[in-house]
C-alpha cells in the first residue's frame, strides 16, 4: 500500500502548472493508449517520444485570439507535422522500447534520439529528418552531459543579443559500454575523449571539465581532463546485505568504480539482485586488492570522508529520519565562477580508476567517428577491468520496462541516482533509503566535499531538477515536489520555501522534462490581478459602460500591459499521458496573494497581523523587472484595504479585538499602500461616495483590487455599518498624509484626487466635532488631535472643490466655518452675509463668540464703501455702540462725512444717532455738542414724563444726599457713585429704568463741558423739571450768569457745600467740569460773599453756624471784614468769629509791614538811579550851548 502524501496547500507554491497540451493526439487506432516518454521544443515545434517507440513532431499554430475581455490567454494548437524514423530496435533485445531522451542542439541544427534499447541516432532541424550517413551508436545508456557553464553563459548572451560558441559545436557526454565518451556535435559527431569506467555509469552532469556520474548504486567525481576521479557515497544507506561493519561498507563505498558492471547487472526481469549478495565480505574486501597501489591510495583517501557522510544519513534513517536542516555553512548561489582547477586539492592519479581515451576509429564515410566497438582499445591500461558486454536482455534501471499504462504506484526496487547542479561549483546528489521513505539531497563541491545542510523530499523522488534557486523533483509518480535550495545565502523573496503540485492520477508515469524552446507563458491568474480595469464608485452610469473609443483603447492598452507583465519564461514541462504542462515559477503576486487571509477564517487579531506580516515582506524586495514594481504595489494595496475591511468589520474596538499599535500600524500600512483615496473612501461608503471626483476615464485599479474591494463593499452594505471614531481618526490622518503630497505631479488624476481628498476630508473633521461623535471623545485608542483646530486651519488654506465643500459645510450647519472658506476666497459679501445669518438664527455651535465685535472688525478693514454702509447700518440696529464705531473709528479704510452717516443713522438706526453723536463730540468735533445735549435732553424729558419713577427717585437722591453729615462728597460724587449697573451692552440708553440714570450722569457731563450750545433752549425744556433737575439748573444758571441763584441752589436745593465752595472759587462754572479753572479775585470775592448770604440763610442754626465758621476761616481772605461784621448776627460772640477775626488782623498786619518795605525797597532803588545818573554824567563831562 502506497504511503499517502501531504494534502495540498492553499497557499500558491513557488511554481504552478500551466496547461500546454490536454490531449496530444499520440494514439492510433491499433494501439490507443500511448503516452509522452520524452520531449523537447523549439522555435514553435513539438518533439515527443512515445511508449510505443515512435517520434512524432508537432508545429505550433496559434490559436484563435480571445475576447479583450478575458483574461484567460488562448493555448496554441499543435498539428502533426511528420512521425519521422524512430531508432532501430534490434530483434529480441528489449520489449516495449520506447524513446528515452531527446536532445535538441540547436547551434548545430541537430537533434540526437536515444531509444531505451540503447540506440543513438541523429536528426536535422527542424524537420527532424534522420541524419545521411550519420553514425548508429549502440548500447548507450545516457546522452546529455552539456557544460552548465557555457549554457547558462549562451542564455545570458542571448538576452543580450550577443553570440557566442560560434561554429565550435557542442561538446557532450555519451555514457556507453562503460565508458564516458565526450564527443564535438558540429558538422559531424566528432570524439573528443574517451574514458574507461570500472562500472556502467548511467547519469551524468557537466560543469567544466568536472563531470558528476553515477552508476546503479553510486556516485563519483570525474576530471575528464586530467582523468581522475574521486568515489562518493551510495545511493541507498541501507546495503542490501549490508556490511557487518562500518569498516566493511566504507570499503565498499570506495570501490564502486573497481567493481565489475556484471556484479551489478540487472536481471531479465529489470530488476536488481543484491548489490553485494554474490559476494562475500571477505571477497569485497578482496576486490579492491586487484586495483594499484596508487588507485588504492586515491581511494582510501576519499573513503573517509564518503564514508562520514554515508555513515550519517546511515544512522538518521536507522531512526526513521532524513536530515532536513539547512546547515550553517550555507554557501549563496554564485553567479560567476571560474571553472574548478584541473588539480584538485586531493592529489589523483591517472591510474585512480580512469583511462585514457582510446583511438578514434574511421567510419566507413572516412570520418573521424565514434568507435563503438565491444573490444577495450589496445592503450587502455589494464588498472581498470573493463566491464563485460551488455546482454541484450538487460538493462539498467533507467532502461526498465515502460508500461504502456499501469496503475500509478511507488516504484519498487533499487533507488534511481539523480545528478543535478545548482551552482557553478555545486553538484545535488539524492540519496535515501526505501521509495517509501524521505529522501536527501546533498550539496557537494568540485571536490566531492558537503558544502551546505541538506534538503529533504517528501518520498525518494523519480526525477530531479534544479531551475535557479528551485528544486524539482517528483514525488511518487504523482505529484511535484518544489523547493528553495538556497535559503542560507537569504534569497527568499517573501513567498512559499516549498510547494506541492499534482496532475492528477490517470495511471499513467508523471515526467519532468527541461526543454530549451518553451514560449513564455501568460499567468491567467497574474493577469486578472495585475491588469487595470475601471472601478465603479458612485451611484449611475458605470464608466467602464460608455463604449467610447477613448475607454476601448485604454482597455486593449492595459491588456496588452498585462499580458507582458503576467508572462513568465519557463524551461520545465511535466508531462503524464497525453497531456503536457509548463511547470512556470509562480509569480510573486499570486504566492503573496495567497498567504492574505479572507475575512472568514481566524480572528480580527490574527488576520490582521498575518496581512501587516505579509505587507512587511515587501520592504525587502528590490524591483529588477517590469513585472515587480506591479506586484509590490498590488500586495501593498491590497494589504491596505483588506486591513482597513478588517477595522470597518469591527463594531467595537476594544483591547480584546484588536491593539492600539496594530491600528497604527494598519494606519501606516494604508498610508504605504498608496491605494487611491478615492477607492478607500468608497469602502468607508456613506457621505464620502458623494465627495468622490471623477475624472473622464474614471478609477482604474488593479483586478485583484477591485474583486476584494467588491466583496468589503458588499459586506459593508448587508450590515449598515456606521464607524467608530478611531476609525475616522485613521481616516483623518491617512487623507492629511495625502493632501501633502499636493504638487508632486506623480500622481495620476491628481487634479480629482486631491479635489476629493479637501472634501472627505473636511467632512470626516466635522463628523469627528459633531454632537454623534464626540461623546467618544476621549475614549478613543489612538491619540485625537484637534479636530476643530485643523478643520479651521484647513478651509483657511486653498482647497480645491469650493462648491462642493461651501455644501457640506451647510449641511453640517457650520456657517462659521463657511466663512472662514469664504474669507480666504475673498468673498467679503458672501462673508458678511453669513455671519449676519450666525447672528439672527442663533450661534449653536458656539464658534462665532463675540460676533458683533468680528463683524465691526472686518468692516473697518473693507474698502467697499456699499459693504461698509449696508453692513454698518444693520450692526448699528443691533448694537448701536458697535455699528457707529464702525463709521467713526479712525482705523477705517472706508471714510464717510459724519452728514452722511448720521442721515444714514437717523434713517434705519436711530438708537444709534445719539452714540455716534458723542463719539464725534469725545473726538473735539464740538459743533455736534448741542446736538448732542439736545439728543440726551430728549431721552431725559421723555424719561421723566414717561416714568414717574424716575422724577421720584431723583427727589429720593437729594433727600438722601441732604440727610448726610459731615464730612460728605459732593453731589455728583455721590450719584456716580450709586449709579445703578448698566443694562445691556449696547449703550443706547433709551427708557430703560436702570440706564436713564447712566444717560443723566452723561447729560451732566455735556451741560457742564466747555462746548457751546443753546441755553435757552436746553433752559425752556427743563424749566417745568427745575424741582427735580437740581444740578442741571445749577449748571444752566452758571451758563446764564446767574450765580446767586445757582449757589441757592447748591445750599439749600442739595446742601452740596463744598461744591458751593468750587462754584466761587472757579467762577462759576460747572460742578462736573473736570478741568478747573481758577476766576480772577474780584469776581471770586463777590462769590464768596454771595454764598456767606446763602450759609447764613440756612435753616438749621447749627449747620448755619457750622458752614459760616468754616467758610471765614478756610476762605476769610476771600471776603472783607467789614462786610462781615456787618452781616452777621448780633447774637453771635467773638469768640465764634476768633478764628476769622485773628486771619483778618494778621492779615491787615501783615499787609502793613508789605507796604512798609516796599516803600524802603522803591526809596533806595531811586537812590541807585540817582547815583547812575550821576556817574554818566560824571562821564560825559560838561558842555557849552551857544
Amino acid at each position: 500500500m502506497e504511503s499517502p502524501l501531504p494534502p495540498l496547500s492553499s497557499v500558491v507554491g513557488p511554481y504552478i502548472l500551466q496547461d500546454l497540451v490536454d490531449d496530444l493526439p499520440l494514439g492510433t487506432p491499433e494501439n490507443p493508449n500511448v503516452e509522452i516518454t520524452c520531449l523537447e521544443f523549439w522555435e514553435g515545434n513539438l518533439y515527443v517520444g512515445t511508449s510505443t517507440h515512435e517520434l512524432l513532431h508537432f508545429v505550433s499554430i496559434p490559436a484563435t485570439p480571445t475576447p479583450s475581455a478575458s483574461v484567460e490567454p488562448p493555448k496554441p494548437i499543435y498539428m502533426l507535422a511528420s512521425r519521422p524514423q524512430p531508432p532501430p530496435t534490434p530483434a529480441a533485445t528489449v520489449t516495449s522500447p520506447y524513446i528515452k531522451k531527446i536532445l535538441v542542439l540547436p547551434t548545430t541544427s541537430t537533434a540526437l534520439v536515444l531509444s531505451s534499447a540503447g540506440f543513438l541516432s541523429f536528426y536535422t532541424l527542424p524537420e527532424f529528418s534522420p541524419v545521411s550517413g550519420a553514425p548508429k551508436l549502440r548500447d548507450v545508456a545516457f546522452i546529455g552531459g552539456q557544460d552548465l557553464n557555457e549554457v547558462e553563459e549562451e542564455r545570458v548572451a542571448a538576452s543580450e543579443g550577443r553570440q557566442t560558441n560560434m561554429g565550435r559545436g557542442k561538446l557532450i557526454v555519451v555514457l556507453a559500454k562503460g565508458k564516458l565518451r565526450m564527443i564535438r556535435i558540429g558538422e559531424a559527431a566528432r570524439l573528443v575523449k574517451d574514458i574507461e569506467l570500472k562500472a556502467r555509469a548511467i547519469e551524468a552532469v557537466r560543469r567544466d571539465m568536472i563531470a558528476c556520474i553515477s552508476t546503479a548504486e553510486n556516485y563519483a567525481l570525474v576530471d575528464v581532463d586530467n582523468i581522475r576521479q574521486i568515489p562518493l557515497f551510495p545511493i541507498s544507506s541501507i546495503p542490501t546485505s549490508g556490511p557487518s561493519s562500518p569498516t566493511e561498507s566504507g570499503s565498499n563505498t570506495s570501490q564502486f568504480l573497481s567493481q565489475s558492471l556484471g556484479s551489478h547487472a540487472r536481471t531479465t526481469s529489470g530488476s536488481y539482485p543484491p548489490r553485494t549478495s554474490s559476494l562475500t565480505p571477505r571477497e569485497r574486501r578482496n576486490s579492491s586488492a586487484t586495483a594499484s597501489k596508487e588507485s588504492s591510495a586515491t581511494v582510501h583517501n576519499r573513503s573517509s570522508s564518503t564514508s562520514s557522510v554515508r555513515g550519517q544519513i546511515s544512522r538518521q534513517s536507522s531512526h526513521g529520519k532524513i536530515p532536513t536542516a539547512r546547515g550553517g555553512k550555507s554557501t549563496p548561489k554564485p553567479t560567476h565562477l571560474s571553472p574548478p582547477s584541473p588539480t584538485p586539492s586531493r592529489p589523483l592519479s591517472p591510474s585512480a580508476g580512469l583511462q585514457p581515451p582510446s583511438p578514434t576509429a574511421r567510419s566507413e564515410t572516412g570520418l573521424e567517428v565514434l568507435s563503438i566497438s565491444s573490444k577495450a582499445p589496445s592503450a587502455v591500461s589494464s588498472a581498470i577491468p573493463s566491464p563485460g558486454p551488455i546482454s541484450p536482455t538487460k538493462t539498467t534501471p533507467t532502461e526498465s520496462k515502460f508500461p504502456a499504462k499501469t496503475k500509478t504506484m511507488i516504484p519498487k526496487g533499487p533507488l534511481i541516482p539523480h545528478v543535478a547542479s545548482p551552482s557553478p561549483s555545486e553538484f545535488l546528489l539524492t540519496t535515501g533509503t526505501t521509495w517509501e521513505d524521505p529522501g536527501v539531497g546533498l550539496f557537494v563541491n568540485m571536490e566531492g566535499d558537503v558544502t551546505r545542510g541538506t534538503i529533504s523530499f517528501e518520498k525518494y523522488p523519480d526525477d530531479v531538477l534544479v531551475q535557479g534557486p528551485w528544486v524539482i523533483a517528483v514525488i511518487a509518480n504523482r505529484a511535484i515536489e518544489v523547493q528553495r535550495w538556497n535559503m542560507g545565502g537569504g534569497e527568499n523573496d517573501g513567498g512559499e520555501e516549498k510547494g506541492l503540485l499534482e496532475m492528477g492520477d490517470n495511471g499513467f508515469k508523471l515526467g519532468l522534462s527541461e526543454v530549451i524552446g518553451l514560449p513564455g507563458r501568460v499567468i491567467g491568474a497574474a493577469m486578472t490581478m495585475l491588469r487595470l480595469e475601471t472601478l465603479h464608485l458612485r451611484p449611475g452610469p458605470h464608466p467602464g459602460n460608455n463604449g467610447s473609443p477613448e475607454l476601448s483603447r485604454r482597455n486593449n492598452e492595459e491588456r496588452i500591459i498585462a499580458e507582458r507583465i503576467s508572462t513568465v519564461e519557463s524551461s520545465v514541462v511535466a508531462f503524464k499521458g497525453k497531456r503536457i504542462c509548463a511547470l512556470v515559477e509562480s509569480p510573486l503576486v499570486l504566492r503573496l496573494d495567497s498567504l492574505l487571509p479572507t475575512f472568514k477564517g481566524g480572528t480580527p487579531k490574527t488576520r490582521v497581523r498575518d496581512i501587516l506580516k505579509t505587507f512587511r515582506k515587501m520592504d525587502a524586495i528590490e524591483p529588477t523587472t517590469e513585472r515587480d514594481p506591479h506586484e509590490v504595489s498590488y500586495i501593498r494595496q491590497k494589504c491596505g484595504i483588506l486591513l482597513l475591511g478588517e477595522l470597518l468589520r469591527l463594531e467595537t474596538l476594544k483591547r480584546t479585538d484588536i491593539q492600539p499599535d496594530e491600528i497604527t500600524l494598519s494606519e501606516e500600512a494604508l498610508i504605504e499602500s498608496a491605494v487611491d483615496p478615492r477607492v478607500v473612501l468608497a469602502i468607508f461608503g456613506g457621505g464620502f461616495v458623494g465627495d468622490i471626483v471623477l475624472g473622464k476615464g474614471g478609477v482604474w485599479v488593479y483586478g485583484g483590487i477591485k474583486l476584494v474591494f467588491d466583496e468589503i463593499c458588499a459586506q459593508r452594505a448587508e450590515r449598515q455599518e456606521g464607524y467608530q471614531r478611531d476609525i475616522l481618526l485613521l481616516l483623518k490622518r491617512y487623507l492629511a498624509i495625502w493632501r501633502r503630497k499636493k504638487g508632486f505631479g506623480s500622481i495620476a488624476d491628481e487634479k480629482e484626487v486631491f479635489a476629493t481628498v479637501d472634501v472627505a476630508l473636511i467632512r470626516v473633521l466635522l463628523m469627528l466635532d459633531s454632537p454623534e461623535y464626540l461623546p467618544q471623545k476621549g475614549f478613543t485608542m489612538v491619540s485625537e488631535g484637534n479636530a476643530r483646530g485643523e478643520l479651521y486651519a484647513l478651509v483657511d488654506q486653498d482647497v480645491d472643490e469650493f462648491e462642493a465643500i461651501s455644501n457640506l459645510l451647510r449641511s453640517f450647519g457650520r456657517l462659521y466655518v463657511l466663512s472662514i472658506l469664504l474669507q480666504n476666497r475673498k468673498m467679503y459679501r458672501e462673508v458678511l452675509v453669513t455671519w449676519k445669518r450666525i447672528l439672527e438664527e442663533g450661534d449653536t455651535t458656539g464658534e462665532f463668540e463675540d460676533g458683533e465685535e468680528k463683524v465691526r472688525n472686518y468692516l473697518l478693514k473693507l474698502k467697499d464703501k456699499s459693504l461698509v454702509e449696508e453692513f454698518g447700518k444693520w450692526l448699528a440696529t443691533r448694537n448701536p455702540k458697535l455699528g457707529t464705531q464702525v463709521f467713526s473709528d479712525d482705523k477705517a479704510k472706508a471714510k464717510f462725512e459724519p452728514e452722511k452717516v448720521l442721515e444714514i443713522l437717523k434713517e434705519h438706526a436711530p438708537a444709534a444717532v445719539r452714540i455716534y453723536v458723542s463719539q464725534l463730540v469725545e473726538k473735539g468735533n464740538t459743533k455736534y455738542a448741542n446736538d448732542l445735549i439736545l439728543l440726551y435732553l430728549d431721552d431725559l424729558v421723555k424719561v421723566l414724563g414717561e416714568l414717574p419713577s424716575a422724577s421720584e427717585r431723583l427727589r429720593d437722591s437729594y433727600e438722601s444726599y441732604r440727610a448726610l453729615t459731615s464730612p460728605k462728597p459732593t453731589y455728583g460724587e455721590f450719584i456716580a457713585d450709586n449709579s445703578p449697573p448698566l443694562v445691556g451692552t449696547d449703550g443706547a440708553g433709551g427708557t430703560s429704568e436702570t440706564n436713564w440714570w447712566r444717560d443723566r450722569l452723561r447729560f451732566l457731563e455735556l451741560l457742564g463741558g466747555e462746548s457751546p450750545y443753546d441755553v435757552p433752549k436746553i433752559f425752556g425744556s427743563l424749566v417745568k423739571f427745575r424741582e427735580v433737575l437740581i444740578p442741571e439748573m445749577v449748571i444752566l444758571y452758571g451758563k446764564e450768569g446767574r450765580h446767586e441763584d445757582a449757589i441757592r441752589l447748591l445750599t439749600h436745593g442739595l446742601k452740596d457745600f463744598d461744591t458751593a465752595i468750587n462754584y466761587c472759587l472757579f467762577g462759576g462754572l460747572s460742578i462736573f467740569q473736570t478741568r478747573k479753572i481758577i476766576t480772577n479775585r474780584d469776581e471770586q470775592e463777590t462769590l464768596f460773599a454771595v454764598l456767606l448770604g446763602e450759609f447764613l440763610k440756612l435753616e438749621d442754626y447749627q449747620e448755619c453756624m457750622e458752614q459760616t465758621r468754616n467758610l471765614l476761616e478756610r476762605f476769610g481772605g476771600w471776603v472783607d471784614v467789614t462786610h462781615v461784621l456787618q452781616v452777621v448776627p448780633d447774637n453771635w460772640s467773638v469768640e465764634m468769629l476768633s478764628g476769622f477775626l485773628m486771619s483778618a488782623l494778621r492779615g491787615l498786619v501783615k499787609e502793613k509791614a508789605e507796604v512798609s518795605v516796599m516803600k524802603s525797597l522803591r526809596r533806595s532803588e531811586v537812590f541807585k538811579v540817582e547815583a547812575d545818573y550821576v556817574a554818566r554824567c560824571d562821564n560825559i563831562g560838561p558842555t557849552i550851548e551857544r
